[in-house]
């Protein structure tokens, strides 16, 4: 399941209407047009390096030692944009100010919107802002308890 990060500009309140949801999943448009998907979403030095790797890999690939070698610098190139270029845009708006809000766990961005709707609304106060709590955290270890991943991260051992 994907997850959406929620983050607000600089200086807004939580339930601000400008917020942006980016997906942060696999994307096929990023796995197909590396250096121009990155271009378009304005990360202009990872886009430049990405258009001169593959510049160069495809001038390896006249070599044909080192046909297997570009291919697999080209796919690995290739995922990595895919697979960390939403966390690129995140990165790039947390450095202009903009705050992580939310991380949603959904892969539909109407219901993602929803929930982080739902969220504010219900946190809302008079003054327009909720005041942020920690989550509660169990004190006592539970053999039933069920954990969201792999591991539980209640700081057992």
């Amino acid at each position: 399941m994907a997850s959406y990060l929620v983050l607000t500009p600089p200086a807004a309140l939580r339930n601000d209407e400008d917020a942006r949801f980016i997906a942060d999943k696999f994307s096929w448009v990023a796995f197909i047009f590396p250096a121009i998907w990155l271009l378009f979403k304005r990360q202009w030095i990872a886009g430049i390096a990405v258009a001169i790797l593959q510049a160069l890999v495809t001038a390896m690939t006249a070599e044909p030692r080192f046909m297997l070698a570009s291919l697999l610098i080209e796919l690995a190139l290739r995922l990595l944009v895919a697979l960390e270029g939403p966390a690129f845009v995140a990165r790039r708006l947390e450095a202009h100010g903009w705050t992580l809000q939310s991380v949603i766990a959904t892969d539909d961005l109407a219901l993602a919107e929803m929930i982080y709707d739902h969220e504010t609304a219900t946190h809302a106060t008079a003054s327009g802002e909720a005041a942020w709590h920690p989550p509660a955290l169990p004190t006592t270890k539970s053999e039933n308890r069920t954990a969201f991943g792999l591991f539980e991260n209640y700081g057992e051992r």
